[in-house]
């Protein structure tokens, strides 16, 4: 089961390095404009398979960091025990509604 977890890009960095070190979760990272699913930025489809930009990103942007600022807010879709996990490294940053 999978969950929504909504945050300020300014908040993303430290939440990317974590899934880097957190390998084989499966996560996407949505930018949202007007509260409605933009753009997929950075993604993983589980075990086995890294977490990292998407590839429109990595063609887009050398420095792939300079596509968060140009979303309001971003949702990450995650298991709920990832979820969890998220709400413990990073409180106060993750919230569950958008």
């Amino acid at each position: 089961m999978t969950t929504s977890l909504f945050l300020a890009p300014g908040d993303f960095e430290p939440v990317y390095g974590w899934f880097e070190d957190h390998a084989g979760a499966r996560v996407q990272v949505w930018g949202l404009d007007d509260n409605r699913r933009a753009a997929l930025v950075a993604y993983c489809d589980g075990p086995g398979d890294d977490f990292g930009w998407s590839n429109w990103v990595c063609n887009a942007y050398d420095d792939r960091s300079e596509i968060v600022p140009l979303f309001g807010r971003l949702e990450l879709i995650v298991d709920v025990d990832v979820a969890s996990s998220l709400e413990a490294a990073f409180p106060g940053r993750l919230t569950t509604s958008g």
